[in-house]
């Protein structure tokens, strides 16, 4: 049995090493990794204008989410407004892209009855991982 020893069998055996452990080759260039981030900027409440009606509650801020161009990310939120308590929901879908970066985006809650303005406090789950808790006068 002949053993290969030269240049290319050598960068051959090399790169197949370096591949085994983890590491890229030279020059190789790393795959650029997606980046995903939400903040929630603002949350605007559109009350009910009669006693039968039913009210939304829009938040909205900026984001980006640099996952290849046609996919999507999900964002849920729930509100929780006191006195008289009021929990309005909603969530959707971003779309991602290379050029998505520091975009605008808004949600509107599913209508609901109780929905009014002052204090609210905000859960967000972007992505599947749940933001901490922010607060806003909507």
């Amino acid at each position: 049995m002949r053993l290969a020893t030269g240049p290319r069998a050598v960068a051959a055996l090399a790169v197949t090493a370096l591949a085994v452990l983890g590491i890229g080759a030279p020059g190789a260039a790393a795959l650029p990794q997606s980046v995903k981030s939400l903040d929630v900027r603002w949350a605007n409440a559109q009350p009910a204008t009669s006693p039968f009606g039913y009210g939304t509650l829009t938040i909205g801020g900026t984001y980006t989410c640099t996952a290849p161009a046609g996919t999507t990310v999900p964002v849920h939120f729930t509100g929780f407004q006191i006195i008289p308590l009021a929990l309005p929901s909603g969530s959707g879908t971003l779309p991602c892209g290379p050029t998505v970066v520091d975009a605008p985006w808004e949600l509107t809650s599913f209508p609901n009855p109780e929905v009014h303005h002052g204090y609210t406090s905000l859960l967000v789950t972007f992505d599947g991982v749940d933001l901490p808790a922010e607060e806003f006068t909507a």
